[in-house]
């Protein structure tokens, strides 16, 4: 399941967010959440888990102004 449009909101599933950045491991999504308080937390729907793209997105850009100001 990728990135579901429906009202207006879109959810990434694990499988589409590794796939964002060039098919990284599990484990890094596993080390996002641990060690990056900066990083979305996902929404549990049963046992799946799904990340709001517009939160993604908005982490993207933080990283971005981050390194640029560094």
């Amino acid at each position: 399941m990728g990135a579901d449009s429906g009202n207006g909101r879109e959810y990434l599933s694990v499988r589409s967010l590794r796939a964002r950045y060039a098919g990284v491991s599990h484990m890094w999504v596993v080390r996002r959440l641990k060690n990056d308080p900066t990083f979305p937390r996902p929404a549990y729907f049963g046992r799946q888990r799904f990340w709001k793209l517009a939160e993604i997105e908005a982490w993207e850009r933080a990283q971005i102004v981050g390194r640029v100001s560094s």
